[in-house]
């Protein structure tokens, strides 16, 4: 399958399952790919500027050289600027809305099986820090930095178009050139201050709301099983996500909240008994208070 008929896949299953929320790749797509690198200008283009919710077990390496736009990876929202890094960890969600398609940079995605299937010990993907949850996806290079990336990647396009047999042992190395020199340029911006490359307390946070989200709400529940003080657990949080730690979980409610109520399947009812609302005028004021309209504008507004 070339490059272009893999991107008009991934149009077409977005297109179909919107609706869904959350479009779940792994479930979708009619092939799986171990492997796969994009100039970034194209699969944009393809896609019109707008990526939907999705999630996938593959990891995730985005550089955008030239681009003007919004990402939200897990909990974080941020401006696509020039020269920004994103790392995303398998199964996590993300989404993108590009203000032009006047943009450049690369794609690369692939799963643990590309690895292990060229003879490459798991633990040199599953141990970088940069595919922890706990770390912020994004970061904004320098332009020695951008120079270095530039490179990596073109030397990972050249390989795959390239015949030669032991291409996809080539290219693992040069993922794992990438993927070495992301944590080199997080752990420099943890250096200057700018940056939290990797918090062990903050790592099971997060873990731990994606397990409980759905029925657990306070901050007290997570420090107790955590076996920190609250405070100690919000001052973490707000040093490592830049939100305090009840921000964050709520955060992820009202997200998953805003993709259910994008699928046509869930009333508001049965959307707020699914995130542990017992009392649904409840999640309505909850839902406004985040999102700054009620469940059913929100709705209308995205049908």
């Amino acid at each position: 399958m070339t490059d272009q008929e893999i991107i008009e896949q991934y149009r077409e299953i977005f297109h179909k399952y919107a609706r869904d929320g959350i479009v779940d790749l792994d479930k979708r797509l009619r092939h799986k790919f171990a492997f796969q690198v994009h100039r970034l200008e194209h699969v944009i283009k393809e896609l019109g500027g707008i990526v939907p919710p999705n999630r996938q077990s593959q990891y995730y390496i985005a550089f955008i050289q030239k681009g003007s736009g919004e990402k939200t990876v897990g909990h974080f929202t941020f401006p696509i600027v020039k020269n920004t890094l994103l790392v995303i960890p398998k199964r996590v969600i993300h989404s993108s809305k590009y203000w032009s398609l006047h943009c450049s940079g690369y794609v690369v995605m692939f799963n643990i099986d590309f690895f292990l299937n060229n003879a490459f010990p798991r633990q040199l993907v599953l141990n970088k820090k940069v595919f922890k949850n706990s770390i912020r996806p994004f970061l904004v290079l320098s332009g020695r930095q951008e120079k270095i990336l530039k490179v990596i990647f073109e030397h990972i396009i050249a390989e795959h178009r390239a015949e030669d047999p032991a291409k996809n042992e080539m290219i693992a190395i040069r993922i794992l050139e990438l993927l070495i020199q992301c944590e080199r340029f997080f752990t420099e911006a943890e250096a200057l201050g700018k940056e939290i490359i990797y918090t062990p307390l903050t790592e099971r946070f997060n873990n731990l709301i994606e397990q409980h989200f759905t029925s657990e709400r306070s901050v007290a529940f997570y420090a107790n099983a955590l076996h920190v003080h609250p405070n100690h657990l919000n001052a973490i949080s707000k040093k490592a996500n830049g939100l305090g730690a009840k921000q964050v979980i709520d955060k992820r409610i009202l997200q998953e909240a805003q993709y259910l109520l994008k699928s046509s399947y869930l009333t508001v009812k049965e959307t707020a008994h699914r995130l542990g609302f017992e009392n649904t005028g409840y999640f309505s004021s909850f839902f406004r208070k985040g999102a700054g309209v009620s469940p059913m504008q929100y709705r209308d507004s995205v049908i």
